[in-house]
């Protein structure tokens, strides 16, 4: 890290920080993400990365990501930093952080230990400021995207909890049905204005973080209107991100996932009480899309072309299970369908045998849409972004 201290002891210089969010479940042969993390942090010979880790439960994890590092995607070395709540405070481990060029965040679990060691009671540890002094200098940090901002964190709860039982801020409940649950004392502080999430198309994750930003937006301090979820085997990778954060999607090298962007700032505070929500807006966007988190712009994929015009489906497939209790990714491949076909909209419900059963009722007549076979594929996969999808969501009447 001495070149960089040296450039940004120069009058004038500004050293880009670097922030990987990744949606969980990442593959080792995700050449895209691995590669993108070592050249973050330096580049293949020079990346020097710290694999970080919450508990003993993911020692084979840290070896795997160290040897991935490594042997396969060329830094120079990576080691594993074991952390305990005594060694959150430890100046001698802070020390160590500090002379990496990249941090790699191994989380076990949505209780978010890493969270709960490294910000004590919501303050950060010297091991926690020590990992954000590699990035304010120039370095790479990335981890699971459900921890890595400032605002809540979401432990627990899927959509149709988010639905029928709304937010709970503790960790363990009683009755049939586990609510979703958050940490109010948000997470490790590496991206503002945000609620993040992860696994998300694979899990439907889509009305959990609806309702998270809709419980949570008014919080003094860390309240947002805007969230952000990535999926499996996916990253958003930011540059700035403490002052102007701009992100790109990386993904596998042939896939249809990506990153989902919502703002609730338009719904009604009565929606949640109600269980009925009107026109909620949100985006989707894949591989090599570039957003502006700031301002919103989005520049599409340069071999991207719009979607208006050229639709390739006559009609969309409506969704019996949407919010994916029993089949994964139905909101995500839903909507790739709709906006690539020649219907504006299309009526979906949730698992009939759950309840109580919700409609929901997606409409593309204000979206945009960009889309086209991932270059060098020989399968020809057609991948689509769109934004400003809207949809509604209601009880349905027994």
């Amino acid at each position: 890290m001495y070149f960089v201290a040296f450039l940004l002891a120069l009058p004038g210089i500004v050293i880009a920080q670097n922030l990987v969010l990744i949606g969980g479940n990442l593959k080792d042969d995700n050449a895209g993400i691995w590669t993108m993390m070592v050249e973050k942090a330096g580049g293949p010979g020079i990346a020097n990365i710290g694999v970080v880790l919450a508990s003993p439960n993911n020692d084979a994890e840290g070896a795997k990501a160290v040897d991935n590092f490594v042997r396969i995607y060329g830094a120079k070395a990576a080691s594993i930093i074991s952390l305990g709540k005594a060694d959150s405070s430890s100046q001698e481990v802070a020390d160590r952080v500090r002379n990496y060029t990249g941090i790699f965040l191994v989380d076990d679990s949505e209780k978010s230990n890493l969270v709960k060691i490294l910000r004590p009671s919501g303050v950060d540890s010297l091991v926690l400021k020590a990992i954000k002094s590699v990035m304010s200098n120039g370095g790479m940090v990335a981890g699971n995207s459900a921890i890595m901002g400032n605002s809540v964190v979401i432990h627990s709860g899927d959509s149709m909890n988010a639905l029928v039982e709304g937010t709970k801020y503790e960790e363990s409940f009683s009755g049939k049905r586990i609510p979703l649950a958050y940490c109010k004392s948000g997470g490790l502080g590496f991206l503002n204005n945000y609620v993040l999430d992860s696994h998300f198309s694979d899990k439907g994750r889509e009305m959990r973080l609806i309702r998270t930003l809709l419980d949570s937006r008014d919080l003094p301090g860390i309240g947002t209107s805007k969230g952000l979820g990535v999926d499996e085997n996916t990253a958003l990778v930011i540059s700035n991100p403490l002052s102007k954060p701009v992100g790109k999607v990386i993904t596998a090298e042939v896939s249809l996932s990506g990153v989902f962007f919502v703002d609730v700032s338009t719904v009604p505070a009565e929606s949640s009480s109600k269980a009925t929500y009107e026109k909620i807006p949100f985006s989707f966007f894949t591989v090599n899309d570039t957003i502006d988190l700031t301002s919103g712009e989005v520049t599409y994929a340069s071999w991207k072309i719009p979607i208006a015009g050229e639709e390739w489906f006559e009609d969309a497939i409506p969704s019996s299970d949407i919010f994916s209790a029993e089949t994964p990714s139905e909101w995500r491949q839903t909507n790739r369908r709709l906006i690539d076909c020649k219907e504006v909209n299309v009526t979906c419900t949730s698992l009939s045998s759950v309840r109580p059963r919700f409609q929901v009722f997606f409409d593309r007549l204000e979206a945009v849409g960009f889309g086209a076979d991932i270059p060098n594929d020989p399968k020809k996969t057609y991948v689509a972004s769109y934004r400003n999808m809207l949809a509604t969501i209601k009880p349905l009447e027994a």
